[in-house]
């Protein structure tokens, strides 16, 4: 063999190794990024607040209403609930700790709903986590990429863009 033949075979081996090592940086990249993905994913369940809401005891009309709220998930850092109960609209903010115990709060009424409900019912509910994500609690807990239009064109619907204002919830993403 002479040194012709040493420096091509040196370069296949080369070559050859090169290669056997981009295969195996490209599989521990992928596993590093799905380990990630995994991680960002149990974070967020940790962290999304998960608000339970119950009704007490039927309304007197146009008094405040008190429901029962529990938070089974994270810290609820801003939050926002309308209801309906017969004739009347109620709303009100929402921050509770992480899971915890379900506690009474009174919805001022909004204005007159333009249908009576037989049942009492939840109409909206939004919360705002400590990551600035903000969820829609009524949808399946769906994350919300532009809470402040959203919000709006939820008021809108509802009828009461103008009568009802979150501004914990449509305030600037936190981190």
């Amino acid at each position: 063999m002479n040194s012709g033949e040493i420096v091509v075979a040196l370069a296949v081996i080369t070559a050859l190794l090169a290669l056997w090592a981009a295969v195996f940086a490209t599989r521990a990249d992928r596993t590093s990024r799905r380990a990630s993905k995994l991680a960002d994913a149990r974070w967020e369940a940790t962290t999304k607040p998960i608000p339970h809401l119950t009704f007490t005891s039927p309304p007197s009309p146009n008094q405040p209403i008190e429901v029962e709220v529990q938070n089974l998930g994270g810290t609820l850092v801003a939050g926002g609930v309308i209801v309906q109960a017969a004739d009347d609209l109620y709303a009100g903010e929402l921050t509770m700790p992480e899971k915890s115990a379900p506690r009474r709060i009174l919805l001022q009424p909004a204005m007159k709903a333009w249908q009576r409900a037989s049942q009492p019912r939840c109409l909206l509910l939004v919360a705002r986590d400590v990551n600035g994500h903000t969820w829609d609690c009524l949808d399946g807990n769906k994350l919300i990429k532009d809470p402040p239009k959203w919000l709006a064109g939820q008021l809108r619907e509802l009828r009461l863009q103008g009568a009802v204002n979150f501004p914990g919830v449509v305030g600037p993403a936190k981190g």
